[in-house]
């Protein structure tokens, strides 16, 4: 069995409703390894052959689970921001609830397909850029988009990440009418959609995610703000 961190495994025990919560259990020594008080949470081990004790009780990790949802406008992706938490909206029992993370994110204003899981190895390889894995959105513009921006996007452009200049990877492109782009990418920076455009002298209004890979948002007839459950071997046929 692989090596995890002691962060990881107690993430996945769904005991802790924040990462602070849990640091704070840590930094109390209330959690051991195999009888020893460990206060590093980046320590890793094999949980196969040690044991994670806190508060006296043996750690075991949640069942995986998967969700997709149909993120809303007005929602983080992050703990701990202004705005409410995505993974807020899935209704399960709060030791699940607190094990949950969405795969990637999508920006407050943007909508569309997340997958929620507490399944480490899924997201590795879905934003592990060596897999090119195929996001694709619905993008309506400001400007009427033109055929030397289509050609641009797929070529790649030029846009910033974290302060230094960055060539995105060639996109598809597709004309769909004068202010509605269809844009298949298969990085993930961070606000890179709407960069992409605006380094082709245009302008983002309103973002939608469609797909990951072949699952895709159409096939489970769901409302923005609304989810569903899925089983591991649906996910992983169209991952």
């Amino acid at each position: 069995m692989p090596k995890t961190t002691l962060y990881q495994a107690l993430k996945r025990s769904g005991l802790f409703s924040s990462k602070q919560e849990l640091a704070k259990a840590v930094s109390k020594g209330l959690v051991e390894l195999d009888g020893k008080v460990t206060r590093t949470l980046q320590f890793q081990f094999d949980p196969s052959k040690k044991k994670v004790i806190y508060d006296g009780k043996e750690v075991t990790e949640v069942s995986k689970k998967y969700y997709v949802i149909n993120k809303p406008v007005a929602y983080s992706c992050q703990r701990n921001d202004k705005y409410p938490n995505i993974v807020n909206l899935i209704d399960v029992k709060d030791r699940i609830k607190n094990s949950l993370f969405p795969i990637g994110r999508l920006d407050i204003p943007t909508t569309g397909l997340l997958i929620i899981t507490n399944d480490g190895e899924l997201s590795k390889k879905l934003t592990d850029p060596k897999n090119k894995v195929e996001k694709n959105y619905w993008v309506l513009t400001k400007k009427q988009i033109t055929e030397d921006q289509i050609n641009k996007l797929q070529q790649g452009v030029t846009i910033k990440v974290e302060n230094k200049n960055y060539k995105t990877l060639p996109a598809k492109a597709k004309f769909l009418k004068p202010h509605e782009l269809e844009l298949t990418i298969t990085e993930g920076k961070y606000r890179q959609v709407r960069k992409m455009l605006e380094a082709v002298n245009n302008r983002v209004m309103a973002l939608r995610r469609d797909s990951i890979s072949n699952l895709k948002l159409k096939n489970y007839n769901i409302s923005e703000g609304q989810w569903k459950e899925i089983e591991e071997k649906e996910i992983k046929k169209f991952i």
